[in-house]
């Protein structure tokens, strides 16, 4: 699977193999566009009520999804806007359940 991001401060689609890459990346644009590391931010969000941070930055990566385009590559090429840490789950248990 591989994921994506719309970077709008470099005008570049970033690709990666692994959600917490996506996080990690997240973390940066989250400096570069509102100037503030995502502990500050997300302290400002949880302050406006916007819900608190988790460890695997499920939170996280859904509120900055309303800056940036996240989502998935699909085998035809198309971009798919999709909530990333719901997908990994549900494929997880796909995996390991059975289809």
């Amino acid at each position: 699977m591989k994921y994506y991001i719309e970077d709008t401060t470099i005008n570049k689609v970033v690709y990666f193999e692994d959600v917490n890459n996506i996080v990690t990346y997240l973390e940066q644009l989250c400096k570069k566009k509102f100037k503030q590391d995502r502990k500050t931010w997300m302290f400002e969000m949880q302050t406006l009520g916007h819900g608190f941070d988790d460890a695997q930055g499920i939170y996280f990566t859904e509120l900055m999804s309303g800056y940036f385009n996240i989502g998935v590559l699909r085998d035809d090429g198309r971009h798919v806007k999709t909530n990333i840490h719901e997908l990994q789950r549900n494929l997880k248990y796909r995996n390991e359940m059975g289809d």
